[in-house]
């Protein structure tokens, strides 16, 4: 007696062990890893699940620009802010008063200095003089001082841009940054016309001071004599750098250009993050900010094909990066930041805190893939941890599906049973604390 044998078809299996690949932006969807996602925000993947992400909180001030100001010999720990020209002050105890006096018509910027024996704010914007004020007396305005559009303290001399002399180095007299007497014992400036376009900034970094322009870095030696100083030229670039984005991050420097993301050790620089050059659109409106180990970077990405929540913002994503791993947040508008012992942001014209969660929707898009084979294939079951509950829309050979997923302390099983020869996967998620691990996908090749 003879018995007919049914050949069986190996059942294949796809596994997501961990999303710590990140986004990959850069290639083309059919070349990547079912592990790299080709979209992603507001999930926190660091630890290799889907988890949350923290957000920024709206205090419903109204300001325009925020920093802080504190002096522990005169009593004074102020959350300082502008608005429509005017600047207020905080207390501890929610107390708000406005620095009489004073109407600016530019967005300012604020340094803590210790000027006569005292602690004083000094306060700048690109079309006012330099505002002076000690927290008690009333504020003054420094007449001779340029329009500054950036500042910088080295070896007791404030080092500025300004937004009329794009092209000049202003200093002040040591110990004086009131004192803008262009004299060899007082202040001056160095003129710097080449190739590397307008001066946008000056940072204080590695003893040297370091002049950001539109499209390159020079270094200035400046330790003692106005005679002794010299310039040195580091960098030069077909790009132009983003004035906003720049940022000191401990000791190195991290900017946004036109052509990418760099880091700058004060001698060189690199490129980072070029995995994210398809999705990220930095331009002058870029700002950025370091705070507790990470570079914030609010900016305008290019979420291809995403369901949209964010079309009137200006910048509508902030990217978080501390050296080794990203985070995208999507759906904040900020356009300034300010950091002391917490971060501050300015989004949609009031101040916002970073830490609490972020509560717009999560995602997370797997590349379209024909899983290692042209061949048709049933989709069978997938697998998948979930605290939260979830959408998962499947994208088979350009066929749309979705299945909804309740939260479990099991895995989910869902059965899709359809075939197909390319595969796509998009996990959705309102939730603010959701935790999703280790997808598996189960699928059998057809013989056709």
């Amino acid at each position: 007696m003879s018995r007919l044998r049914i050949k069986q078809r190996p059942t294949h299996r796809v596994n997501i062990n961990n999303f710590l690949s990140g986004v990959n932006s850069a290639y083309d969807q059919s070349v990547l890893s079912p592990s790299v996602a080709a979209d992603c925000y507001n999930f926190d993947f660091t630890s290799g699940a889907l988890k949350g992400c923290k957000g920024f909180e709206d205090t419903g001030i109204e300001a325009d620009a925020v920093w802080t100001f504190r002096s522990d010999e005169a009593g004074i720990n102020y959350l300082m802010y502008s608005n429509k020209g005017e600047i207020f002050y905080r207390t501890e105890d929610g107390k708000t008063e406005k620095l009489n006096g004073i109407t600016l018509t530019g967005i300012p910027k604020a340094i803590k200095y210790r000027l006569y024996g005292e602690d004083v704010m000094l306060i700048c914007s690109p079309s006012d003089n330099m505002v002076v004020w000690n927290g008690i007396d009333d504020a003054y305005y420094v007449s001779s001082s340029p329009l500054i559009t950036s500042m910088a303290m080295h070896y007791e001399r404030m080092f500025v841009t300004t937004s009329d002399q794009r092209d000049t180095l202003w200093f002040s007299d040591d110990l004086d940054p009131t004192n803008w007497n262009a004299q060899m014992s007082e202040g001056g400036f160095i003129e710097l016309a080449d190739e590397r376009g307008a001066l946008i900034r000056v940072l204080g970094f590695l003893n040297y001071v370091y002049i950001f322009r539109e499209r390159g870095i020079s270094r200035l030696t400046a330790y003692a004599n106005q005679s002794e100083f010299s310039i040195s030229h580091l960098y030069v670039t077909s790009g132009r750098i983003f004035e906003k984005s720049i940022a000191l991050c401990g000791d190195r420097v991290i900017f946004a250009s036109s052509d990418g993301i760099y880091l700058f050790d004060g001698v060189s620089t690199k490129r980072i993050l070029a995995n994210l050059d398809e999705l990220l659109e930095p331009d002058e409106n870029s700002v950025g900010v370091y705070y507790e180990g990470k570079y914030y970077l609010a900016l305008r990405a290019n979420f291809k094909g995403s369901d949209g929540f964010d079309g009137d913002h200006v910048n509508n994503s902030v990217l978080i990066y501390d050296g080794n791993g990203y985070t995208l947040l999507r759906g904040y508008d900020v356009s300034d930041f300010y950091a002391d012992d917490k971060l501050y942001a300015i989004e949609k014209g009031t101040i916002n805190t970073y830490g609490g969660k972020c509560p717009f929707p999560k995602r997370w898009t797997m590349p379209q893939t024909d899983l290692g084979s042209g061949r048709v294939k049933k989709l069978k079951v997938l697998y998948i941890d979930t605290d939260s509950d979830i959408s998962i829309k499947t994208n088979i050979d350009g066929k749309e599906k979705t299945f909804e997923v309740k939260g479990d302390d099991k895995p989910s099983r869902v059965v899709i049973n359809i075939p197909g020869r390319k595969f796509g996967m998009t996990i959705d998620c309102a939730s603010t604390d959701p935790r999703i691990s280790r997808p598996q996908l189960t699928f059998d090749m057809i013989d056709r």
